[in-house]
């Protein structure tokens, strides 16, 4: 089994939480193994979300160690790893320079990964510097000329100390699809609080909670992500270190996230009001959303597989094969029960990631090239949220290939 701690009571309010969701034993969605270390990718936790009903915050009802998720095995995610990823933060700096005089300011990026999204500050910037807990990816960030300190913040003063020793106070703090890994949230926020200028601006992303309930992708689910957001729980959590949300906007990445900006001053935000009044409408602390949920849940799996099933009686000899190893990728496969003997192998473009096993699934990811010379395929888009550009690129490569949806 992993490591992991149990909690019973909320990690921003400190009040009870009771489950809500449970998706059984899985890996780390996010660490793909040496084929030679299948017994370690083996290990699983359970995954189950809590409701915190007074704040509506959701997080794990069983935390890991963050030490184990990022540098047991070399982490294999890159923020530039692919166009998509690549145009959404291009689109995120331009977005945010136009709101924010970021000339000759100080900017600190947490979970800054490759250091992709610091090299477009880069040029105007007085100072970048960027934190991240994977210590492949940091060395990959410096290899770059992006100055990267590794270490989890929010949970070491030491990192602190080494960070203040380079700047005090940042004019600019970014931090996306992090908050959301922390096992220490207050502590994380009390520190962006520290490096903060008073008239400095916080801006972060989160997979938004209602999206990923309204679309029923309980794959955004997995042991790295510790809390789950809306908007009312983010604003309880900010409060708690004398931020307050100065405007949130809905982006596509990740199926549906949250970018907020946030700074010291309490002021009128019309798009936070707009959300809060659509979080009271849906029922997000309405313990029967949650029931209606997992049996949809349920419903969607048993159809994928009746389906999977019928086309392997159909074609017996057709290479079955997955399309991204995406983190979200492991919780449905696990969820699914699917194994290497379902599915052949996953093609993902990603170098760190070719070569792999994913964890509990055991299944070899390999170069987009494999399915080339196949005579009959089936392709099961894992990374849907690029599922038409992923289409459209294999059918490129092999008109021969089949698809089969999930939803």
């Amino acid at each position: 089994m992993i490591q992991y701690q149990s909690l019973n009571n909320s990690l921003i309010s400190g009040s009870p939480v009771f489950p809500i969701i449970d998706l059984g034993l899985h890996g780390f969605a996010d660490t793909f193994y040496p084929k030679n270390l299948s017994t370690i990718a083996s290990r699983t936790a359970p995954l189950i979300c809590c409701l915190d009903k007074g704040t509506g915050l959701v997080q794990l009802q069983n935390v890991t160690v963050a030490e184990e998720r990022y540098n047991l095995i070399d982490y294999s995610y890159t923020s530039s790893n692919s166009q998509v990823s690549r145009r959404h933060w291009q689109e995120f700096f331009q977005s945010v320079s136009r709101k924010i005089p970021i000339k000759h300011g100080r900017i600190l990026e947490i979970g800054s990964n490759d250091g992709y999204l610091l090299s477009l500050f880069k040029k105007g910037a007085t100072q970048i510097i960027g934190i991240d807990a994977s210590e492949t990816v940091v060395l990959e960030a410096n290899s770059r000329g992006i100055e990267t300190i590794h270490g989890i913040f929010g949970e070491s003063d030491e990192l602190n100390i080494t960070l203040k020793e380079k700047i005090s106070e940042f004019d600019l703090i970014i931090a996306n699809n992090v908050l959301n890994h922390s096992n220490n949230p207050l502590k994380f926020i009390k520190d962006i609080s520290c490096f903060l200028k008073r008239d400095g601006i916080f801006v972060f992303e989160v997979p938004y909670w209602y999206s990923t309930i309204s679309s029923f992708r309980f794959d955004q689910i997995y042991l790295e992500h510790i809390t789950y957001f809306t908007v009312e729980s983010l604003e309880h959590f900010l409060k708690t270190a004398g931020l307050f949300i100065y405007e949130v906007e809905l982006v596509d990445y990740h199926g549906g996230s949250l970018r907020v900006h946030a700074g010291f001053s309490d002021r009128f935000s019309k798009s936070k009001d707009d959300f809060l009044a659509l979080e009271r409408k849906i029922g997000l602390k309405d313990e029967n959303t949650y029931i209606v949920y997992m049996n949809k849940v349920n419903e969607i799996k048993n159809r994928f597989i009746l389906n999977l099933n019928q086309y392997k009686k159909a074609k017996p000899f057709s290479k079955i094969f997955g399309v991204g190893a995406a983190a979200k990728a492991n919780t449905l496969l696990t969820y699914f029960g699917l194994t290497n003997q379902d599915i052949h192998f996953i093609i993902d473009a990603s170098p760190l990631k070719q070569g792999k096993i994913t964890p509990v699934s055991l299944i070899p990811i390999e170069k987009d090239e494999i399915i080339s010379d196949l005579s009959s395929g089936l392709g099961i888009v894992l990374a849907w949220n690029l599922n038409i550009q992923l289409k459209k690129k294999l059918i490129e490569i092999n008109k021969n290939i089949e698809f089969l949806d999930i939803l």
